[in-house]
């Protein structure tokens, strides 16, 4: 893949190091820009000329050279200004900007690297100190250029993951009115995943899972579990095998130290089964909201475990009218605010107990954009709300 230049053409400057660059020279004496100029093509690069600060804008709009040299004391628009606006031009994109200037004063220097300036030559230029500076630029540009394809052949392969993972979930998972969830993903890919099925004679089975890490290794770790829970609860198994089975596959994929902390729920004809392994408590609520039963943790994540159980030890579960189920992940609890509180179960469970069965899932979701006041939450984020009697 070639670096583009920005005008949907490859730029051969930036595809290796040493290649010839365009460099726009900006001056307002015509025997400076001459002069600046033979140097820059005695050196082998391309050169532009423009006269003052406005028309140094405008040539950079037209032609997208890689370097400027920009004089600093020029009427209209000086070289301040001028590289002050090109900084806003190329805010996302590198290019190196040095001043010239006959004035050598530290002050000088000083406003130039603020007004966004790389570097500094003193007129008259020195033909081997430009030389040894255009080389950095080059050197500059190349790693740019190289981080620029790593960054899009990153990206390319995070969309072919999403895609993979969007297969494994794509007619296979089911809507049902009574369950509500949510993914917030804080890298481009999740680690928590969450999925609703089905088995043949009704059976709901529900699944939340966070996987170690976040980002793509994190999501490729939750893989198996979608694919064991599918599979599971299109056959109506009980629920200790498929959790049982969930740590098989993880063990035989996954390397040591990776692991998918999980809560699993089957619902069937007024009661039901769950099973919790490292994840936060679930929590039984009544119809006004109150926590009725608490599921904590009493199973290793999965992937830990060895593989010599046929099945796992789940709680049985059996509710009032009106109950709702809660599960979330450990990043919904430990999201920090600017000042460095996290979310907490308390303020769960405040939002969740002042609000109807109906509203609660919008309500914890608000709450926590408020709390987070637009910062990203440092882990994925999971939730998941189920009507137990819908």
């Amino acid at each position: 893949m070639m670096p583009s230049d920005g005008r949907g053409t490859t730029n051969p400057a930036l595809t290796r190091e040493g290649a010839a660059m365009t460099v726009l020279v900006v001056d307002d004496t015509l025997v400076g820009r001459a002069t600046v100029s033979a140097l820059v093509r005695r050196l082998g690069h391309h050169s532009l000329e423009a006269s003052d600060g406005a028309e140094a804008l405008k040539v950079f709009l037209t032609e997208r050279p890689d370097v400027v040299l920009m004089d600093v004391v020029m009427p209209g628009m000086d070289g301040l200004e001028a590289t002050r606006a090109l900084r806003q031009l190329t805010a996302d994109t590198l290019l190196p900007i040095l001043l010239l200037s006959a004035r050598g004063d530290d002050r000088d220097m000083i406003a130039g690297l603020e007004a966004g300036a790389d570097d500094y030559l003193t007129k008259p230029i020195n033909f081997s100190i430009l030389a040894a500076k255009l080389r950095n630029c080059e050197r500059q540009l190349s790693m740019h250029a190289r981080l620029s394809q790593f960054r899009a052949e990153h990206e390319a392969e995070l969309e072919l993951a999403r895609r993979v993972i969007d297969r494994h979930v794509q007619g296979k998972a089911d809507e049902d009115a009574r369950v509500r969830h949510t993914v917030i993903p804080t890298a481009n890919l999740s680690g928590d995943v969450v999925a609703v099925a089905r088995s043949p004679d009704g059976a709901l089975y529900a699944l939340l899972a966070d996987a170690t890490g976040h980002g793509l290794a994190a999501a490729i770790s939750a893989l198996p579990v979608l694919q064991v829970f599918f599979g599971v609860a299109r056959k109506g198994l009980p629920l200790g095998l498929m959790a049982a089975e969930m740590n098989r596959h993880l063990l035989s994929t996954l390397p040591v130290g990776r692991f998918v902390a999980a809560t699993l729920l089957r619902v069937s004809r007024g009661e039901g089964e769950i099973w919790v392994g490292g994840t936060p408590e679930a929590l039984l609520l009544d119809e006004d909201g109150g926590v009725l039963m608490r599921f904590t943790s009493t199973n290793l994540p999965l992937g830990i475990l060895d593989e010599g159980h046929q099945s796992l030890p789940v709680t049985r579960v059996v509710w009032p009218p009106g109950a709702q189920l809660v599960l979330c992940s450990d990043g919904l609890l430990e999201a920090r605010s600017r000042n460095g509180l996290c979310f907490g179960r308390s303020c769960l469970e405040q939002v969740l107990g002042s609000t109807s069965r109906a509203q609660r899932h919008d309500a914890v979701r608000e709450a926590l954009s408020m709390h987070l006041q637009g910062a990203c939450a440092h882990d994925d984020v999971s939730l998941m709300t189920i009507d137990l009697d819908g």
